[in-house]
């Protein structure tokens, strides 16, 4: 799964690899230690805006959803369930870049799991990279204010990463720049389930 994140560059730096624009800039806040269940906003590339950086908060809010109560349960999204899910089978066009420069997960050193180990995930060189993840956009229907949401969505394990998240075998899709437009163009699923992409884990 992916629940913890990273990404430390500057504004500028994000904008020039991804070649967008970021909204509201002076907000955006460099952060190493992102934790998803604390619903943060992180910069984001939609399918409708690609030359946009927007600021999304992590925890999907379906558009049927009559609270937010529901965004604990959907940080991530399985890519094989994806079309069986309500909170995302109405979505799967709604493709979007998650941006990121690493993530971490925790390996169990025991069958209880009482003792594990911290593994940052990152490129080989620590450059930024995007997850493919699915948006919604959600009216609060007490307030009337709108919220700008997203899923990173994940796959089975592949390589090293196997061994590091060792208790249920999953990992984000994180995207090479070659697939990102594929993925904002809903190429299939099937395409995206083998990744490893240049990956490589630091112990912490």
């Amino acid at each position: 799964m992916c629940f913890h994140s990273k990404l430390t560059q500057k504004a500028s730096s994000i904008e020039q690899r991804f070649n967008a624009k970021m909204m509201h800039a002076e907000d955006y806040t460099p952060n190493a230690a992102i934790n998803g269940f604390t619903h943060p906003k992180t910069p984001v590339i939609t399918k409708n805006a690609l030359h946009v950086l927007d600021a999304y908060e992590w925890g999907l809010i379906p558009h049927w959803a009559k609270d937010d109560s529901i965004q604990n349960n959907t940080l991530n999204a399985r890519i094989e369930t994806l079309s069986e899910k309500a909170s995302f089978k109405n979505i799967l066009h709604q493709r979007c870049l998650i941006i990121s420069e690493g993530f971490y997960e925790w390996q169990h050193l025991d069958a209880t799991g009482k003792q594990k180990q911290k593994y940052l995930i990152h490129k080989t060189n620590h450059e930024l990279f995007a997850f493919g993840g699915l948006y919604s956009v959600w009216e609060d229907p007490m307030h009337g204010s709108i919220r700008k949401t997203y899923t990173i969505v994940t796959t089975e394990a592949q390589g090293f990463m196997r061994e590091i998240h060792n208790n249920k075998l999953r990992m984000p899709v994180v995207l090479s720049a070659e697939q990102e437009g594929l993925w904002l163009k809903a190429a299939p699923f099937e395409t995206f389930r083998s990744l490893c992409n240049d990956l490589t884990a630091t112990a912490l």
